[in-house]
């Protein structure tokens, strides 16, 4: 009867190793990045010997491991960003933008995803750690990295400076609300000069300036999270940004890059991460449009497709199914 007992335990147990086995191989976004874009535990921007190894691409894995509800690689990616791209002083820390022996630079963009997951990851994996790592974090962006009251893109610990720019691309709304930074973002968004349908993508806080990042060209990539995080913060869409989109598309697809001056297409090539971040603030039919020719971009080769295209677009599919 005993070794029976003993039989059926040790059968259950194998079991269960088996299916845990199985839901950690079957998601292919995982196994993609896990077997191609993954290099000694930590995720490179290309599969390529000299690629970057970034906070933005571990950030980006930890809300799609949040989207999925995956506690166990969640905290082993929390494990990393300690281990390996924190920062730790005495009063606050710091996150490498990318992963170098010199990298003494965080980049606030960054900070905000993954500060943004932690907390949420809290709440759902129900980890009070991470709230306690979240918050430090936070603290970090409060103390150091605001210019006349405003939020900018760095802060370096070794020269303890700040960089005097902020760049609108960088901007989180559900952060911005947390850190109650709403007030003066808005306004300078609300503010900002256009070029025809685009965004002017730099303010400097003490100048109470603005710049172009590229006086030729804009990467629809920064101006759709421009767009996005202006509709988020003030609850009204760009009319002239969407205008634009919604007559790119009438022709057919948005292309990745397009003149400033002229808003004729600087390349031939689209963006997955366009058509990713603009699919839920567009209508329906822009929707089955972009859904298209979304279809048509290959996202499988990891050497020519950086691996924030591929998150992107993969964060955007799990959240579109659950919202079916």
């Amino acid at each position: 009867m005993r070794k029976k007992l003993l039989i059926g335990i040790l059968i259950f147990i194998a079991l269960g190793g088996l299916i845990v086995f199985m839901t950690r191989q079957q998601d292919p976004v995982i196994e993609q990045i896990e077997t191609v874009y993954m290099k000694d535990g930590l995720i490179q921007a290309y599969d390529r010997n000299d690629a970057q190894r970034l906070s933005e691409s571990l950030g980006q894995y930890m809300m799609y491991l949040l989207e999925i509800g995956d506690a166990q690689r969640f905290a082993e990616q929390v494990d990393i960003l300690r281990k390996q791209f924190l920062v730790t002083s005495e009063e606050v820390d710091f996150i490498k933008w990318e992963l170098t022996p010199k990298t003494a630079t965080n980049a606030i963009v960054d900070d905000f995803r993954i500060s943004n997951a932690l907390i949420a990851a809290a709440k759902r994996f129900d980890e009070p750690t991470y709230q306690q790592l979240s918050r430090r974090i936070d603290d970090g962006i409060i103390e150091h990295m605001k210019v006349s009251g405003i939020p900018i893109d760095f802060y370096d610990w070794n020269l303890k400076m700040q960089t005097n720019e902020l760049r609108l691309n960088y901007l989180d709304a559900t952060a911005l609300k947390r850190l109650n930074l709403v007030e003066p973002v808005q306004e300078v968004l609300q503010a900002a000069p256009r070029s025809g349908p685009f965004f002017h993508e730099i303010y400097l806080p003490e100048d109470k300036q603005y710049k172009m990042a590229d006086k030729k060209e804009v990467n629809m990539i920064d101006q759709a999270l421009i767009a996005i995080v202006s509709e988020e913060l003030t609850g009204k869409q760009d009319e002239a940004f969407y205008a634009f989109v919604y007559q790119e598309m009438g022709k057919g697809k948005l292309y990745a890059r397009y003149d400033r001056s002229t808003a004729a297409p600087r390349s031939d090539d689209e963006s997955s991460s366009v058509y990713a971040l603009l699919l839920p603030y567009v209508s329906k039919d822009i929707q089955r449009k972009m859904t298209e020719r979304l279809n048509q971009i290959d996202l499988t080769n990891a050497k020519t497709t950086h691996v924030f295209d591929f998150l992107n677009e993969a964060i955007m599919q799990v959240q579109t199914s659950t919202q079916k």
